[in-house]
């Protein structure tokens, strides 16, 4: 079904606003040739990230034709109106959707080299782990691999379950990709819960690090709004 005019009429504002704010940036990036040589030897990537921290990487990390998943909702359409204005392919499932949003998403990554997950989303809660990044690499053998972000002058919606950032106008911007995850095949519902587990902390860790790349580079500034 084609979105509502005025959820394209959204999407291409926030993909402008975007675009002409990372012009702006002064982008550090580190790690990102691990997805490259995880692409070049022929395996299929899950990118995983924080919900909070999508905003910004439709504009920092380029990645033509990946799947991303989104809410079947009004607000879903506008961010599949921003997928496709970045090139990506957006692929819409139903909150709380139990197996057979799991199989939306199975048909989805079976069929795409790399997708790309708010492994907290969408609807949270803030940080907590959603099983279906594990449990789709466990039975597709999918890479996860966990990506961050750090902004130097950043908007902090701490109203927000997910406590969206922005980063300001001319803000310095680091992005780091961590180590390439490979989940066993045939997990269990304990296996499941472990390796949740495991990927909350080297997401956590990954965000540490993003933040300690940019304070051993100069002072940081960020701003709140509800």
């Amino acid at each position: 079904m084609r979105p509502a005019p005025s959820a394209r009429f959204l999407g291409w504002l926030w993909a402008t606003l975007l675009r002409l704010q990372a012009l702006t940036w002064r982008k550090q990036v580190v790690g990102l040739e691990r997805f490259a040589a995880l692409r070049a030897a022929g395996h299929r990537v899950i990118v995983l990230f924080w919900h909070g921290k999508y905003a910004p990487l439709f504009a920092l990390v380029r990645v033509p034709g990946a799947c991303i998943f989104t809410s079947r909702s009004f607000r879903g359409d506008v961010i599949s109106e921003i997928c496709r204005r970045f090139g990506l392919r957006a692929v819409e499932i139903p909150d709380h959707g139990g197996d057979a949003s799991l199989g939306l998403m199975r048909a989805a990554v079976a069929d795409s080299d790399v997708a790309a997950i708010a492994i907290d989303g969408p609807l949270g809660p803030y940080h907590s782990v959603k099983r279906g990044a594990i449990v789709l690499a466990s039975e597709l053998g999918c890479v996860l691999l966990p990506i961050s972000l750090a902004s130097r002058s950043k908007r902090v919606a701490t109203a927000r379950w997910d406590r969206r950032e922005v980063p300001r106008l001319f803000a310095t911007v680091h992005v780091e990709a961590g180590e390439p995850i490979t989940v066993p095949r045939g997990l269990d519902e304990e296996g499941i819960d472990a390796w949740s587990e495991r990927v909350r902390v080297a997401l956590e860790a990954l965000d540490a690090q993003a933040e300690l790349a940019l304070r051993s580079d100069g002072p940081q500034s960020s701003s709140r709004w509800s």
